[in-house]
């Protein structure tokens, strides 16, 4: 994975982030206008004053998600929070990598049993406290961080159409050439993103020349 994909997935990640928050508190009275409005604020707080997600950078995206979660949207699951947890920490190459996938499952609000279902199907071991191998343990991981890819550009997807006011019609039809489960599939997922960010650009740099004029 080169260094820009790493960095477009991050981006795409923390903007889906930023969209999920922006729902879970719209349901709490936050509207479009004060919407925008935390956007301009913490971005000029923290750099060049914008009223889109898009255009934020790095560090603004951070400072808008912590933001949004200081005034009630929800944070990721935490560690420690699920059943289950495995025992095997005394490994040298366990604690570290068990960690990880403890924080990947509360992300993602799973419990144990659904890595443990990835053990046995990549593995062939029942459960991860049975898995002895790095290497094994770092397939697990690498299997968490897709699920967690997946649902980042479902998210993504579902708040661009928000945005967009598109209905499930014309989603199908923009998707009418992909595979009828392509919403599990990352090499559909991303390129479905794309379009809909470069949509939400062009309709935010729209609304931004309707606010000059």
């Amino acid at each position: 994975m080169t260094k820009e994909t790493i960095q477009a997935k991050r981006r795409r990640n923390a903007i889906a982030a930023i969209h999920v928050a922006r729902a879970q508190l719209a349901k709490h009275g936050m509207d479009e206008d004060a919407y925008r409005a935390l956007i301009r604020r913490v971005s000029a707080a923290h750099g060049t004053e914008t009223d889109s997600s898009a255009k934020l950078d790095d560090k603004q995206r951070q400072a808008v998600l912590d933001e949004m979660r200081r005034l009630g949207a929800t944070r990721p699951g935490r560690p420690g929070q699920y059943p289950g947890k495995p025992h095997n920490f005394n490994s040298r190459a366990m604690p570290e990598m068990i960690t990880k996938i403890e924080a990947q499952l509360a992300d993602m609000k799973l419990s144990w049993a659904y890595a443990d279902a990835i053990a046995k199907r990549q593995c062939g071991v029942a459960k991860v406290a049975w898995v002895r191998k790095e290497e094994q343990l770092k397939g697990i991981i690498a299997a968490l961080d897709v699920e967690q890819s997946k649902r980042g550009c479902n998210a993504y997807i579902d708040e661009s159409m928000r945005r967009l006011g598109m209905g499930e019609k014309q989603l199908a039809e923009l998707t009418a050439k992909l595979p009828k489960n392509w919403r599990r599939q990352l090499r559909c997922l991303r390129p479905v993103c794309d379009h809909l960010g470069a949509r939400i650009e062009m309709l935010d740099q729209k609304e931004a020349e309707e606010d000059q004029a």
